[in-house]
């Protein structure tokens, strides 16, 4: 069962004992990243994402890593748009070290100028890998034609010229604004007990003070407005690549859930339609999905293939028609409950270690500022039917969507991206 403690400043404790392990998963979740920047600081989520590692005041940074390698446990982070997570995973009688240490790393960092620099070549170095990747190149096109001039088209990783830029003034301005209380869960799953773990979380964040007024940051975030149309990126590549997106839904719209049904009848797996189709009887790709991302106020359905670029027009044409398809409500009751059940599984699956127990909880708690039980999601997917998956087609599929290629233009029939609204 999971629980939810809030601290004396604030900061939301969700947790869940499972008495059945032997390890802890501990999450800091920090409403940081991208979508929170402006322009001239894009990056800086990520950026002190990395340079917190690099030591506090009462550790270096090799001494951050050993204390929890030579106990047997794991330490790192991530950042995303929405949000940075710092994280360990320990065994469950060194909680109160996992504590120590993520509280040291974020509460006391040092943030030196020679280890900032050493950073940014690192940072840059990874930018610069991107822009030799043509899949990267497709979605940081297509994020910037669907969320054009919104803070969710900005790159996480950021941009040279402004990772060049930040300073250890601009990171402290934005951990002032950011790293409050109110806008922190601290996540954790495993065997633990429940009196101690309060304990701990008081004694080691208990004391974060709040610097601003804000009650809720994203009351500062306007729901981002999905923009139409086609971007075609010329790179000398063997392999054409295509995105092709509709408008989808937040993540606090139950809807989504109808929405990756049809995804996964689509394009979610080796038996989907498109698989089947554009792959194993016509051979026209080796790679060919459909997913959905979501956001907490925004999302989209993604349709990605990758071919031969004198191929592109057919596997355009064949999606196409396969959309059709849906919209017409050509859709079986046996599919419905075999998307179901491959979407349940892929939840269940995800939960079967502490480390995506802890990310669930912590994720659903910072960004829909609830508590997600397995038994409440499953109970919707199941609440799902034929008839709400064609609606849901009908809904998402009717509107014009995007389309975001990557490919020598010169091998490609391009007039073909200029319909992008289905009709039946």
């Amino acid at each position: 069962m999971i629980k939810l403690h809030t601290l004396s400043n604030g900061i939301r404790l969700v947790y869940e004992k499972i008495d059945t392990v032997k390890t802890v998963s501990i999450g800091i979740w920090v409403l940081a990243g991208s979508r929170y920047e402006t322009k001239k600081i894009n990056g800086i989520s990520h950026f002190i994402e990395h340079i917190l590692f690099k030591g506090t005041k009462n550790r270096s940074a090799k001494e951050i890593v050993y204390e929890i390698e030579s106990i047997g446990g794991q330490i790192n982070a991530f950042t995303a748009k929405e949000y940075t997570c710092f994280y360990v995973r320990v065994l469950d009688e060194f909680l109160q070290k996992g504590f120590d240490i993520l509280s040291d790393l974020i509460l006391n960092p040092v943030i030196a100028l020679e280890e900032m620099e050493k950073e940014k070549t690192v940072i840059i170095e990874e930018i610069n890998m991107t822009k030799e990747d043509p899949e990267e190149i497709l979605y940081q096109s297509l994020n910037n034609l669907i969320w054009k001039n919104q803070t969710l088209s900005y790159p996480i990783i950021g941009k040279e010229s402004t990772v060049k830029k930040i300073d250890r003034n601009k990171i402290e301005n934005y951990m002032r604004e950011r790293y409050i209380p109110q806008n922190i869960v601290i996540s954790v799953a495993g065997n633990f007990e429940e009196e101690k773990l309060i304990e701990f979380a008081e004694m080691y964040f208990g004391d974060w003070k709040c610097s601003n007024s804000k009650k809720d940051s994203f009351d500062f975030i306007s729901k981002p407005a999905f923009n139409r149309g086609a971007v075609i990126k010329n790179k000398k590549v063997d392999q054409a690549h295509l995105a092709i997106t509709f408008e989808g839904f937040g993540q606090e719209d139950e809807k989504v859930y109808e929405l990756l049904v049809l995804s996964n009848i689509l394009g979610g797996g080796m038996s989907s339609r498109l698989f089947q189709r554009i792959r194993e009887e016509l051979g026209l790709v080796y790679s060919i999905t459909s997913f959905v991302s979501t956001f907490k106020d925004a999302g989209v359905l993604i349709i990605y293939a990758g071919t031969n670029p004198k191929n592109i027009s057919a596997v355009y044409k064949e999606i196409m028609s396969q959309l059709r398809l849906f919209l017409k409500g050509e859709i079986l009751l046996d599919e419905v409950e075999v998307a179901k059940q491959q979407i349940k599984g892929s939840i269940i699956f995800g939960l079967e270690n502490t480390s995506s127990r802890m990310s669930n909880m912590g994720k659903n708690m910072l960004l829909l500022n609830k508590i997600m039980e397995l038994e409440h999601i499953t109970k919707i997917i199941d609440s799902i039917d034929y008839i709400k998956v064609i609606d849901t087609a009908r809904e998402v599929l009717s509107k014009e969507f995007s389309v975001a290629v990557v490919g020598n233009k010169r091998e490609m029939d391009l007039k073909i991206f200029e319909q992008r609204i289905l009709t039946q």
